[in-house]
């Protein structure tokens, strides 16, 4: 560390915060959100993490503003996040994250519609299977299990049609990056 400071002060001119500054090997350095392991480029927790604490904010049911709105941002900071770290390798958990926030979103819709007549008008206007529709809708199960039940009515396609980003899908559009 010592002589990396000398040249660096001395020959480039540059100051050295030894606070902020270390040396490490490769394995264990994360830098800028990015982390470099078996001689890979990946994505550092911390910046996987604070991912889902952001997504898990612009999905949020007490965030009260129109679906478009909510879309619009999450699509914004989506695309924002896939195009900056869409340079290293693929991550196992983009499947499951999508899945979750398709789930988040589903379970904003409910809150949404709050009383059962507004939530079985809106699913049979979305299915051709009243029972389901009126089943669902009179069900008195909480936000996050009904979430899971309006899968079979609200499908991820559905919702990608509305304007919700697909996150395995963001991920191979930025393909050309890596």
């Amino acid at each position: 560390m010592s002589h990396v400071t000398t040249y660096l002060e001395r020959r480039l001119k540059l100051t050295v915060n030894p606070k902020k500054s270390q040396v490490l090997r490769c394995t264990k350095l994360e830098y800028l959100g990015f982390m470099f392991w078996a001689g890979r480029i990946r994505v550092s927790p911390a910046s996987l993490r604070e991912l889902r604490f952001r997504l898990k904010r612009l999905t949020g049911r007490n965030w009260f503003v129109s679906m478009e709105h909510r879309l619009a941002q999450l699509r914004l900071y989506v695309s924002g996040w896939m195009n900056y770290y869409g340079l290293s390798e693929p991550h196992s958990h983009w499947q499951d994250l999508a899945r979750w926030v398709f789930r988040r979103l589903r379970l904003c819709y409910w809150i949404m519609w709050k009383r059962p007549r507004t939530r079985i008008g809106n699913l049979l206007k979305l299915t051709n299977d009243p029972r389901t529709a009126i089943g669902l809708g009179r069900s008195s199960v909480g936000p996050w299990k009904a979430s899971r039940m309006l899968g079979l009515i609200l499908t991820n396609e559905w919702l990608v049609e509305q304007g919700a980003t697909h996150l395995a899908q963001e991920w191979e559009r930025c393909a050309h990056l890596r």
